[in-house]
């Protein structure tokens, strides 16, 4: 990947949807090839799609959460729960928005979701500790939110 190419997904990373015309005159670029490689990142797959960013403190869903997991070893009296079938679960949840896999010591996923309520937040985890492969989970409200906005120009 060019620098180029690299210029324009940090940009539309941190602000989805901005024109051609934009990226064009932000990353001193032509416009047709800045739309040129938009679309060959599209179906390339390196960019899936594009998320607006919100103020969640004006919607019905106004508490954030990381839920920290970890995925059970084996559970008793059956045999392992694969990953996958833990994060096909825990796709199907309205509230969950990501799931980031990773290497830490004490859990495996991080999932962050939103909610109507505390109430329903408490809910959620509870449900949580009836998913088969999930050991144990940790949580942290989320009280706020940057989002860096993409710098005017990019090395």
């Amino acid at each position: 990947m060019d620098k180029k190419n690299e210029s324009i997904i940090r940009v539309l990373g941190r602000k989805a949807g901005l024109s051609s015309r934009t990226l064009s005159k932000m990353l001193d670029i032509p416009i047709s090839t800045v739309h040129r490689r938009v679309k060959q990142l599209e179906r390339d797959g390196i960019i899936m799609g594009y998320k607006a960013l919100i103020d969640f403190d004006k919607t019905n869903w106004p508490i954030g959460a990381l839920l920290l997991i970890n995925l059970a070893e084996t559970v008793p009296g059956t045999k392992h729960i694969p990953k996958r079938d833990v994060l096909h679960t825990l796709k199907g949840y309205n509230a969950v928005e990501e799931i980031i896999e990773v290497q830490a010591a004490y859990f495996d996923l991080v999932v962050k979701a939103r909610f109507q309520s505390l109430k329903k937040l408490s809910a959620f985890i509870e449900e949580l500790r009836y998913i088969e492969g999930i050991e144990e989970t940790s949580s942290a409200i989320i009280t706020d939110e940057t989002v860096i906005p993409p710098p005017q120009f990019l090395d």
